[in-house]
């Protein structure tokens, strides 16, 4: 699509691929996929990677918004949003590094009639894991981040990314304030991409014998850091929209019930389960209620809705 004249609707659509210290072999692929889908209306926001002068010399200066230091990914996106809302896209597919979509996933996303509802804020795809594949248009309450095409006024009405979870549900906490806003979120799972959650494990005895059968004997694994605010964030979001995530196990109960699957992690397994204690422990001391931050987004979402 590189060379070819953009239809009116593919004009309109930018895409953004957040990294930190990405894989660039990887990364290419990405690129290059990508590339078939936006042509060069495309924008990289790197989070102080280590290897930057490597992303530099694939794609250029002019492409690369490069943050100081690792602000997280919420702050990256945001960074990456307002930077193409300024020069005027409606639509931004958003990626993360190791992410590579179908060279068609756009124009196939932008003839959906979904795509010219006013009530439409974000259309996703389906990626490599998902058991529930090629079963159609379905609405969603909720949506990973990557693959996701999202409305520009979705994305500003909304607040945004909450720059203060970091990482890890981020997506989640955004997709309950888009709805919120009177938008509706729909997955095409005709449409499948290639896409990592950490480093994956395939521990499918094991797994069975903790009664974690959900996963197909597939793990995803993950540093300290990442464990901690996964199970941080987990109870955070949860908390925030009850509405949208109703777990009658209770949150507690339902995140320490999750701490099995790091017995399949990779060492130092000590250190995680530490981190996602922490994590727990701190999530259950959230209260929305004075999250002044928080409380200021759904007013603005309150206002919009």
């Amino acid at each position: 699509m590189e060379n070819q004249e953009l239809n009116s609707d593919l004009k309109k659509v930018a895409a953004l691929i957040v990294t930190y210290n990405p894989d660039v072999k990887l990364l290419k692929k990405n690129i290059k996929a990508t590339s078939a889908n936006v042509g060069d209306n495309y924008l990289i926001v790197d989070n102080g990677s280590k290897n930057l002068i490597e992303i530099l010399s694939t794609v250029g200066k002019k492409r690369v918004l490069s943050l100081d230091t690792n602000k997280g990914i919420a702050a990256a996106q945001n960074a990456g949003f307002r930077r193409l809302q300024a020069q005027s896209y409606d639509w931004v597919l958003l990626l993360d590094q190791d992410s590579v979509i179908p060279e068609n996933l756009v124009q196939r996303m932008t003839a959906m009639s979904q795509f010219k509802q006013s009530d439409t804020g974000i259309i996703a795809a389906a990626f490599n894991s998902h058991s529930y594949v090629n079963q159609g248009v379905i609405e969603k309450k909720n949506v990973i981040a990557s693959g996701g095409l999202i409305k520009v006024n979705a994305w500003c009405e909304s607040g945004g990314m909450d720059d203060e979870l970091f990482i890890d549900f981020v997506d989640f906490d955004f997709d309950a304030r888009v709805l919120a806003c009177g938008y509706k979120i729909y997955q095409n799972t005709e449409i499948v991409m290639q896409h990592e959650i950490g480093n994956t494990i395939y521990a499918p005895i094991r797994g069975h014998l903790l009664h974690l059968g959900a996963y197909h004997g597939y793990f995803s694994d993950h540093s300290p850091i990442r464990i901690y605010y996964f199970y941080k964030n987990f109870i955070i979001v949860h908390r925030r929209y009850p509405e949208y995530f109703n777990e009658p196990k209770g949150l507690f109960r339902l995140s320490v019930s999750r701490l099995r699957e790091i017995f399949l992690y990779q060492r130092p397994r000590g250190k995680k389960f530490r981190a996602a204690f922490r994590g727990i422990k701190d999530g259950m001391r959230y209260d929305p209620q004075k999250d002044i931050r928080f409380q200021k987004m759904m007013r603005q979402v309150n206002e919009e809705s």
